[in-house]
C-alpha cells in the first residue's frame, strides 16, 4: 500500500499527527522565545612565560588550568569574590584551546553581561595564582637553603671534633710516613735504633686507624652540603621561573581579548523548535500505525482499523446479493424434493 493511499484511509489519526507536530513545534518557540537572555563572556588568554616554549608544554599548561579552574577551591574562590554560587560558577564554565597556537579560551555564561566578565576574569586570575604559586616556590627555597646551611654547619661541627679540616688527606699522609719508616726499619744498625722505628710506626698505624671512620664520615658530609647546594640552585631556578611567570600572567597582555555577546541566539531556537517537532511527529506516527500493529497481534482482531473509511459495512443492504448457501425458503424447499424424488 502506498504512504498516500494509507494516510487517506486514516484522516482523522494524519490529521492527528500533523496536529502534534505543529503544537510541538508551536510550543518549544513559545518557551524558548521567552526564555531570559543569557550572555557568554568570552576571554581569549595567551599562555604565560615559559610554559608557551613549545606545543606539548602548553597543552599540559592548558589541561592543568582547565583541570584546576573546575576545582572545588578555585570555584569556592571565585563564589566568594562574585557572588555566584560556586555550582553556577563550574557549570557554566568552559575552558578550550585554539588550535595548536599558545591561546586558549575561558568562556562563562550566565543572565548579567557585567557578572559573565567579573567571573572570567576571577576565574582567570585566581586559577593562575593557584597554577603559578610564587609563595609556593619561595617557600621552598627558602626551605632549600635552611637544608644546606644545616648541612655546613654540621660539617664544620664535625670538623670541630676531630680536630681536622681533611681527614682523607691526613689519611693520605700518615700512610705515606708509614711506608717511608717500614722501609727505614729493615736498615736499622742498632736494635735501640729499630725499637724505636716500630714504635713509631705502631703511632702512625693506631692514627692512619682512627683516621678511616672520620674520612668517611666526612665524605659523607660533603655529599650532603653538596646535594643541599644542588637543590638550593634547583629551587632558585623554579622560584625565578614562578615569579616570571607570575608576572606574565599579571600583565595586561595576558587576556589578549575579552568579548560578552549575547548567546540567546536565533539558531539555538530555532534548533529547539525542529527538535521538538521531530519528536511530535515521531509520537503522531506511532499513533497512526499503532491500531494496525495492536489489530495484527489481536486474535479476535479482524485488522481493520475503526478509522478505516475503507472498511465494509457491517450492515448489508436489503437489495445485497446473498453469498454461497444462501437462498430463498422455496428455492430450499424444492432442493429437498428432489432430493426425496431421487431416493
Amino acid at each position: 500500500m502506498e504512504i498516500g493511499t494509507y494516510l487517506r484511509s486514516r484522516p482523522r489519526l494524519t490529521a492527528l499527527a500533523v496536529l502534534l507536530t505543529l503544537l510541538s513545534a508551536v510550543g518549544a518557540w513559545l518557551v524558548l522565545a521567552n526564555q531570559p537572555v543569557r550572555y557568554a563572556a568570552t576571554a581569549t588568554v595567551s599562555v604565560p612565560g615559559s610554559a608557551a616554549d613549545s606545543a606539548s608544554r602548553v597543552g599540559i599548561f592548558v589541561a592543568d588550568f582547565e583541570a584546576l579552574a573546575s576545582s572545588d577551591e578555585v570555584t569556592r574562590s571565585v563564589s566568594q569574590s562574585t557572588d555566584v554560587p560556586a555550582s553556577a560558577v563550574d557549570d557554566e564554565l568552559a575552558v578550550s584551546r585554539i588550535g595548536q597556537s599558545s591561546l586558549f579560551t575561558v568562556t562563562w555564561t550566565g543572565g548579567d553581561p557585567t557578572v559573565a566578565e567579573t567571573v572570567v576574569r576571577s576565574v582567570i586570575e585566581t586559577t593562575f595564582a593557584q597554577q603559578l604559586p610564587v609563595a609556593r616556590t619561595d617557600a621552598a627555597l627558602d626551605l632549600a637553603n635552611q637544608d644546606y646551611q644545616g648541612a655546613v654547619a654540621e660539617r664544620r661541627a664535625y670538623e670541630d671534633e676531630i680536630g681536622t679540616l681533611q681527614p682523607a688527606q691526613d689519611y693520605s699522609d700518615v700512610s705515606s710516613k708509614l711506608r717511608s719508616l717500614q722501609s727505614q726499619l729493615s736498615s736499622s744498625s742498632t736494635q735501640i735504633e729499630r725499637s724505636a722505628r716500630q714504635r713509631e710506626i705502631n703511632d702512625l698505624s693506631a692514627q692512619r686507624d682512627a683516621l678511616v671512620p672520620q674520612a668517611r664520615r666526612m665524605n659523607e658530609l660533603d655529599q650532603a652540603a653538596s646535594s643541599a647546594a644542588s637543590q638550593v640552585e634547583e629551587a632558585q631556578g623554579s622560584a625565578a621561573s614562578a615569579r616570571q611567570d607570575a608576572q606574565v600572567a599579571n600583565s595586561p597582555t595576558t587576556i589578549v581579548s575579552l568579548d560578552v555577546k549575547d548567546d540567546s541566539s536565533t539558531a539555538r531556537t530555532l534548533q529547539g523548535v525542529g527538535v521538538a517537532a521531530v519528536a511530535g511527529l515521531l509520537v503522531g506516527i506511532a499513533l497512526l500505525v499503532l491500531p494496525d500493529v495492536v489489530g495484527r497481534r489481536s486474535p479476535t482482531g479482524a485488522g481493520v482499523s475503526p478509522d478505516d473509511d475503507s472498511a465494509p459495512d457491517d450492515d448489508p443492504s436489503p437489495g445485497a446479493s446473498a453469498g454461497p448457501g444462501s437462498g430463498s425458503g422455496s428455492e430450499r424447499a424444492g432442493d429437498l424434493q428432489g432430493v426425496g424424488h431421487g431416493r
